[in-house]
């Protein structure tokens, strides 16, 4: 009787130990796949702008050189920086901020505003700031090349007055501080460069200090 008792125990047990076997099958299955993926993406291609040339410094993005000066070509999608150039177009005008290598992958940290933008300015330099010193920055809408006026808010007297109009946004930036392409309409913008003339950096980083600055987007 106890034999058999036993084998009725084994037998009961049966199921469990291949289901428990299946489970760890199952496991390691995930597991594989998931190193296959990995192993997988470090070889996965995408497309990307890079420099058909090497650029001075100064040299000028205009419609005649633009399709000459880039080319679109498929690298390792993990060598491509999250600021990388998505639409060559949007980089008319503008001009080579450093002397850059031909091969090149092209972001827009490499180029300076368009030269209209600057002409504007007498010494144009670029100042940037976060989103909690500039009153949330318009809710992280903004992008590059947008137009926005600062105003100052007295507190006290309970009036705000108008310092700076039309001025340029730069460039902008994620909590991650990555480049915001300006067709990227789902990011919000953390922090942003803008275009100020030299004479009025100082005044915009005191009042940026005290908390004082408010800014409004030019709607076009």
């Amino acid at each position: 009787m106890k034999v058999k008792s036993k084998e009725k125990r084994q037998k009961k047990g049966l199921p469990g130990v291949i289901l428990a076997a299946f489970a760890a099958a199952a496991i390691t299955y995930v597991v594989l796949l998931n190193v296959e993926k990995n192993a997988l993406s470090a070889y996965e291609k995408a497309d990307c702008w890079i420099l058909s040339e090497t650029l001075e410094k100064g040299t000028e993005i205009t419609e005649e050189n633009l399709w000459r000066i880039f080319s679109r070509v498929q690298v390792d999608l993990q060598r491509i920086p999250q600021e990388a150039v998505t639409d060559p177009e949007t980089l008319l005008d503008s001009q080579a901020a450093i002397s850059i290598p031909q091969g090149s992958i092209v972001t827009g940290a490499m180029f300076t505003p368009p030269a209209k933008d600057r002409a504007a300015l007498e010494k144009p330099v670029i100042a940037g700031c976060k989103a909690e010193d500039l009153y949330q920055l318009v809710s992280g809408t903004l992008r590059s090349g947008d137009r926005i006026h600062i105003y100052t808010v007295d507190e006290e007297l309970g009036d705000t007055y108008l310092i700076w109009d039309n001025v340029m946004v730069y460039q902008t930036f994620d909590s991650a501080g990555n480049l915001i392409p300006p067709q990227d309409t789902v990011a919000a913008a953390a922090r942003i460069n803008v275009l100020l003339e030299e004479g009025n950096a100082e005044l915009f980083y005191r009042e940026l200090y005290r908390g004082s600055l408010r800014v409004v987007k030019v709607w076009e």
